[in-house]
């Protein structure tokens, strides 16, 4: 006896009865995520029906898409925000002294790229400020170098 979650019973134009208990059972080897499993008893042909719950799903799956996409988004232009202090003096911003300053290595794991040098640290623009006048740049530019 041949036993399929809903979503695979639809695509072959059958839909779970009414009454229907179903198996509980994990997806894969892994266990990382459980189906209910319905048998051949506990279907019944219904192509409309079928095509509404595949339909449901696709635009279920197309919603997530969307927000994971938009996620993916706000986390590059954070990423593109965050610079080290010599960049920051280059552009004529001066890290706030009490600045979150997180390692490149961190920031590499964090969004799956590789584009932060390992060994520097970075922050972002929100951590800085624009200096009142170049005296006070020059100053900031002239401590870093000391460092």
């Amino acid at each position: 006896m041949e036993a399929l979650t809903a979503l695979q019973w639809a695509k072959e134009g059958y839909v779970p009865n009414a009454d229907a208990i179903g198996n509980e059972r994990w997806t894969n080897c892994h266990h990382a995520q459980k189906a209910t499993y319905y048998k051949t008893s506990e279907v019944h042909e219904n192509a409309d029906a079928a095509r509404e719950i595949i339909k449901l799903n696709r635009k279920e799956y197309n919603q997530a898409s969307k927000k994971r996409e938009e996620k993916r988004k706000k986390a590059i232009a954070f990423r593109e925000l965050m610079k080290t202090e010599w960049q920051w003096l280059q552009e004529g911003r001066i890290p706030n002294p009490n600045a979150r300053w997180e390692y490149g290595e961190t920031l590499n794991n964090t969004f799956n790229v590789c584009s932060y040098g390992s060994k520097y640290c970075y922050c972002h623009i929100d951590e800085t400020h624009i200096p009142k006048n170049s005296e006070e740049l020059q100053k900031a530019i002239f401590d870093f170098q000391r460092k």
